[in-house]
């Protein structure tokens, strides 16, 4: 088996990641999709406990599984950009900050033109110490395979600008379950986090940031 991941192309490398990685969201989403879930009224999605849990248990998870795979495919944690520094906090901050005066301007202009936004919500009662769990192992999840992985493996190959393009359409793939409300956030998000993390190769900014808006956005809706 071992020898086997060693011996895969970098094509098939990288369907084996985003497919491990985000192939049941990307499932859940298009089908969702399909069956009118979304374009139904734009019927906002409804986060419960159970759904936190299920991101820690199944992320946690597939990071071992990844770890495990990429390690022996000869990637280290050096490739994805330096260890976390206190100075990470900083862009950090300034990232969040960009993300939601983004989201906000876009929510603007599709209100005005008579769009009808339905943001998420959540289930009463969910225990903060989850939420703050869940948004910490997703920050982490999210922006070590669809932005620092994408980013390294392809950047090299098809250049930086089509690398950014891939890395935030599979970012908005995998979240249109969430409807338009869901799509207005991510869509800048995705394009300014990897933009930066091209231009600085610096991934922990971006984790602590996505951290940071998990737990913003699940404040909103408490």
């Amino acid at each position: 088996m071992q020898d086997w991941i060693r011996s895969l192309s970098p094509r098939s490398e990288f369907v084996v990641v985003i497919g491990l990685a985000f192939g049941w969201a990307l499932l859940s989403s298009l089908q969702s999709v399909l069956s009118g879930a979304s374009a139904q009224a734009d019927a906002a999605y409804t986060f419960s406990a159970a759904d936190l849990w299920s991101v820690l248990i199944v992320e946690l998870t597939v990071i071992a599984m990844l770890g495990y795979f990429l390690r022996l495919r000869g990637w280290t944690l050096a490739h994805f950009g330096p260890p976390a520094q206190a100075r990470d906090l900083l862009p950090a901050l300034a990232l969040v900050a960009v993300s939601i005066v983004s989201f906000q301007l876009l929510a603007a202009l599709a209100l005005s033109s008579g769009a009808g936004l339905k943001p998420a919500q959540m289930t009463p009662g969910v225990n903060w110490i989850l939420i703050l769990a869940a948004s910490a192992v997703n920050g982490l999840y999210e922006e070590l395979f669809v932005c620092g992985y994408v980013l390294v493996a392809l950047r090299e190959r098809w250049g930086l600008w089509p690398a950014i393009h891939v890395s935030t359409a599979i970012r908005v793939a995998y979240h249109l379950y969430q409807g338009s409300a869901g799509v207005l956030g991510i869509v800048p998000m995705g394009l300014i986090f990897a933009g930066w993390y091209a231009r600085s190769g610096r991934l922990w900014p971006l984790v602590l940031a996505h951290a940071l808006l998990d737990a913003i956005a699940f404040a909103a809706l408490s």
